[in-house]
């Protein structure tokens, strides 16, 4: 804690010192918060079966709001932040009435959330044609790569998760792949590339199985992929046959559906970064088993590797977890510095204008690295790459754990297996 405090204090008085040596360019401002209070929004799912997620990212947000206003208070400033949370309950039209009613109280940027593709692209029109400006780190469809559009995102959209994915498979030793997935923009845009990139190795995916997420009959789609599974065993042997399933929180009940199918007990399962440390799989006994049966593997965005987490970020979980009970992922953490990022624009503009935030912003996150990874944006606004790490279901005393197995190496692109 005292660390944190140091480190951001430190680049806060610097910005603050320098901030009349730099001039931004000039535009016509957005109402100036009263009382020199920032006032941000984030569009997060706190209830609903994905809440886990959104209430891990607002007490990340809590934490660096509390670290962010302590420094500004000890350096004597007047400005402090402030951030009004909203529930998009995975619901596109809710995410777009909290984007307009935060909008309505004066706010003009939205800090992490929401915590799925599918609501921001319900509100990305909406974004660009008034100008409110979001910094998420969860969104990853490749149909929201787009230049110079008011989303920026911190976490690498799935053209790179689909090849971590295609990468783990083949060091694994699969050739035949049998996908299911939800038919949203974020299952089919990573499902499509984990395709493109699986089969450029030379292995082999099947005509898979697409659902609809809220309205599956997840016995009857288990039933279509087994019968694929089974087909492909005949051809290639079990241990070289996989499925991917790329769901949310669903994914217990996939589990508990597949059981019932010999065949699907008889190969590898691989997961996605939305149905990766979830609590809902270890929590339910009949699912956790099947996971852990099939050495079900499913990655997320990675601050450092499965063997070794920067101290930073390492020291930001504890605090998370102390309010929460659960370990955050990654994408949770990466709120913290979205907020600090946020604060570094305003600093070095000291207004409060959503078009002059988007000119500098990427110049701000190419040198910025707290946490232990480099926020350097793509020309989309998308943060370059990062690890993935995998992780894996395991029984332990009294239940069953999530537990780090590997790490997919952005740079080289390789399997770096945890050292045990």
């Amino acid at each position: 804690m005292k660390m944190t405090l140091n480190l951001i204090g430190l680049w806060l008085t610097y910005m603050l010192l320098t901030t009349s040596l730099i001039s931004c360019k000039k535009s016509d401002p957005e109402p100036e918060p009263s009382q020199s209070t920032v006032k941000l929004g984030a569009i997060l799912d706190l209830t609903g079966p994905y809440s886990e997620e959104g209430i891990a990212t607002r007490a990340t947000l809590e934490i660096a709001l509390a670290d962010l206003n302590r420094q500004y208070e000890l350096i004597g400033s007047g400005t402090r932040f402030s951030i009004s949370y909203l529930d998009g309950a995975m619901d596109t039209v809710k995410a777009l009435d909290a984007a307009k009613q935060l909008y309505g109280s004066g706010i003009r940027m939205i800090v992490a959330g929401p915590n799925i593709s599918a609501e921001l692209k319900a509100i990305k029109p909406w974004l660009d044609a008034n100008k409110m400006l979001v910094l998420n780190c969860f969104s990853t469809t490749p149909a929201l790569a787009i230049p110079d559009d008011y989303i920026f995102r911190l976490i690498p959209d799935d053209n790179v998760q689909g090849r971590a994915m295609a990468r783990m498979l083949k060091t694994e030793g699969i050739e035949t792949l049998v996908p299911v997935w939800c038919t949203d923009t974020y299952g089919m845009g990573l499902s499509e590339s984990v395709r493109q990139h699986f089969t450029s190795l030379g292995g082999t995916v099947t005509e898979g199985v697409a659902y609809v997420t809220g309205a599956v009959n997840y016995s009857t789609a288990m039933g279509q992929a087994s019968a694929q599974v089974a087909e492909a065993i005949a051809q290639h042997g079990a241990d070289k046959v996989a499925v991917m399933l790329i769901s949310f929180q669903d994914a217990p009940d996939f589990f508990t559906a597949a059981a019932a199918f010999p065949e699907l007990g008889n190969v590898r399962w691989f997961g996605c970064d939305a149905n990766t440390k979830k609590s809902s799989v270890i929590d339910n006994t009949n699912a956790a088993i099947f996971a852990s049966q099939v050495g079900f593997l499913a990655p997320v965005m990675a601050i450092g590797t499965a063997s070794a987490v920067p101290e930073p970020a390492q020291a930001l979980a504890a605090r998370v977890k102390a309010v929460t009970g659960s370990d955050p992922d990654d994408m949770a953490l990466s709120s913290y510095d979205a907020l600090m990022i946020y604060a570094q624009c305003y600093n070095l503009c000291q207004k409060y204008d959503a078009p002059t935030f988007k000119t500098i912003l990427p110049s701000i996150c190419a040198s910025y690295n707290y946490l232990g990874i480099t926020r350097r944006l793509n020309e989309a606004g998308d943060l370059v790459s990062s690890n993935y790490i995998f992780w894996q279901v395991e029984p332990i005393a009294g239940g069953f754990a999530w537990n780090s197995y590997a790490t997919w190496m952005s740079e080289g692109d390789y399997i770096l297996y945890k050292i045990k």
